[in-house]
């Protein structure tokens, strides 16, 4: 038999998973800082592993590798003493700088290998955040506006989602998918797309269904987390973030609102009150729409169009995001 019209043969070029290569070498939350008191751990899935997120007397945050060293406890099962962890199996202890600090067998000696892996840490937005490498390549997420104490913020924990960060961002460079799935009116693409380092940002105008006219200025953080701040035709500044952390299987993500702080009055109050339910809302409702196309997606990057440019640029930037695995046999 001839075949006289084959089907060509088509490649995939998606970009690699997390956890090939490594992971992105990005500030992921781990935990919401309401959940780890003084005193407190609590254990999390990172990467492809765990660690535990625990508070001190001194009421700085750590995050470490989750297993002890000696034969392997879940050290979140554990307690904290002072500055310390302790492991609940046999009580051996680690500082804060993950060195073990104390074993109560009778031993001359502490293994040099008995150490835990810790990443570098920063507490901002009502969330712990753990960076992945030894040294932080770039600032933790932050609105660019206000300064992070004229803020008050609300965070939840949202869903797991299949995908890997960089899928959930793509809504920041998909203009498409932004007029088709979600609704925009956009006159026009943003302009000017300014890509320097470990971020891109940019200012575009549309109007949403739901919310009416906003002016947007978006910022993004490595290839897992969004800030969005919005102005109404209202003159109303509403303020929105997203970050996702890989975990097995995809990413746990986490939302943020913000608005400026209250002058106290009961005016000033419901306004607050108003802007992070409305910011709240939009997100919710941004992620929604996305989760039945992220939840059964199969990613492929071969049949790029002229209005796909700016989606390009971002593909090339997370394929040349750097990426480490530091915690590699100590998480897992």
């Amino acid at each position: 038999m001839t075949i006289t019209n084959p089907m060509p043969q088509i490649g995939n070029k998606g970009i690699p998973r997390e956890g090939e290569g490594g992971f992105s070498q990005c500030w992921f939350p781990v935990a919401l800082s309401s959940e780890v008191d003084k005193g407190r751990l609590v254990g999390r899935e990172f990467l492809d592993g765990r660690v535990v997120v625990y508070r001190g007397a001194d009421g700085q945050a750590r995050v470490h590798s989750a297993y002890c060293r000696h034969l392997g406890a879940d050290l979140s099962v554990g307690d904290v003493q002072g500055n310390d962890v302790r492991c609940a199996f046999h009580n051996w202890q680690y500082g804060p700088d993950g060195m073990c600090s104390k074993i109560p067998a009778s031993s001359k000696r502490i293994p040099r290998q008995a150490r835990l892996f810790t990443y570098p840490v920063a507490e901002t937005m009502g969330l712990i955040w753990a960076f992945n490498g030894t040294e932080p390549l770039y600032d933790p997420p932050a609105f660019p506006t206000h300064p992070v104490e004229d803020l008050v913020f609300q965070v939840q924990e949202t869903r797991r989602w299949k995908v890997d960060p960089y899928m959930l961002l793509t809504n920041s460079m998909d203009f498409q998918h932004l007029r088709e799935l979600h609704g925009m009116k956009m006159e026009h693409d943003p302009a000017d797309i300014v890509m320097e380092g470990y971020q891109y940002e940019y200012e575009v105008e549309g109007e949403l269904p739901n919310f009416g006219w906003l002016h947007q200025r978006v910022r993004c953080f490595g290839d897992n987390s969004i800030t969005l701040t919005m102005t109404t035709r209202e003159g109303a500044e509403v303020m929105g973030a997203f970050s996702g952390t890989p975990v097995p299987g995809g990413c746990r993500g986490f939302n943020v609102q913000a608005t400026t702080r209250s002058d106290g009055t009961p005016e000033g109050d419901a306004k607050t009150e108003q802007i992070l339910f409305m910011s709240q809302a939009l997100m919710v409702q941004l992620q929604d729409e996305d989760a039945p196309v992220m939840d059964t997606i199969r990613f492929r990057e071969d049949v790029l169009i002229d209005a796909d440019r700016a989606l390009g640029k971002f593909f090339r930037y997370v394929r040349d995001f750097p990426r480490a695995h530091p915690g590699d046999g100590y998480i897992n």
